[in-house]
């Protein structure tokens, strides 16, 4: 009896159950850590409201040589569970692959809204 080729599936993979996420950008490096101001992403808030100091023991290599103040992330702590059922915390920080927040943004950011604002006379 002949019996169809097997279909190649995707290897089993860990899965990441969230348990804390914040998005947050880099407002200053120092020798061992950074400062990061935060947005609560799990409590649903759109704009920052908490400040961390973080470790950078907790980033790779390549991440670490590539912050730069401004730099964005998401940073996710939470619950691995292996393909064979096996459970971890873990703590993880993404850095996203976009421009960097500047001074000169910040500043036009700012006057727009005072204008928005002085345009619905508010």
């Amino acid at each position: 009896m002949d019996f169809p080729p097997r279909l190649a599936s995707a290897p089993p993979r860990a899965v990441l159950h969230a348990l804390q996420e914040w998005e947050g950008y880099v407002v200053e490096i120092n020798r061992d850590d950074f400062v990061a101001r935060l947005v609560d992403m799990t409590a649903g808030l759109s704009h920052e409201e908490e400040e961390a100091i973080i470790p950078l023991e907790e980033l790779s290599e390549c991440d670490v040589a590539n912050m730069t103040v401004g730099s964005i992330f998401r940073w996710v702590i939470g619950y691995e569970r292996s393909p064979g059922g096996m459970k971890k915390r873990v703590s993880q920080i993404v850095f996203r692959d976009l421009p960097r927040i500047t001074e000169r943004d910040f500043r036009k950011g700012t006057e727009w809204a005072r204008e928005t604002i002085r345009a619905l006379k508010l």
